[in-house]
């Protein structure tokens, strides 16, 4: 059965218009990624949180100098513990090296987020600075 309105426009009545819309099996297969994206993120959000506190700590290291590398780990160990990672982070598996006017200090470590069972993400971070002496 057809209509139309003041307008002109046709209208139909009845249930032969299909509907349209998300399914409930759309609904469930949308939830579980959806939940899988959130548990990827809650998992490696704090990994760059913590890599952006270390990479602030070799950003100032640079602006210092340095008499030795004793010097150096007193000075990471205090920025680690300002920046609460410092048990997450040793400053003795800083590689410190001597070089012409001052030393090279770096730090490659690989960070870990279980998602599941046996399933995890691995995120490898690099970091670099020179300190004059």
């Amino acid at each position: 059965m057809e209509n139309s309105n003041a307008n002109g426009h046709r209208f139909t009545h009845g249930i032969s218009r299909r509907q349209r819309g998300m399914s409930l099996v759309g609904l469930i297969i949308a939830a579980i990624v959806l939940g899988f994206a959130a548990l990827v993120v809650m998992q490696v959000v704090p990994l760059y949180i913590a890599d952006q506190k270390l990479t602030t700590i070799f950003e100032s290291l640079e602006e210092e100098s340095a008499a030795g590398p004793a010097e150096i780990r007193r000075k990471i160990d205090k920025r680690l513990n300002i920046n609460e990672v410092d048990e997450r982070f040793d400053s003795d598996e800083f590689d410190i090296r001597p070089v012409t006017g001052g030393f090279n200090v770096t730090y490659n470590y690989e960070g870990r987020a279980t998602l599941f069972g046996n399933l995890s993400l691995v995120a490898e971070f690099k970091h670099q600075a020179r300190v004059s002496n």
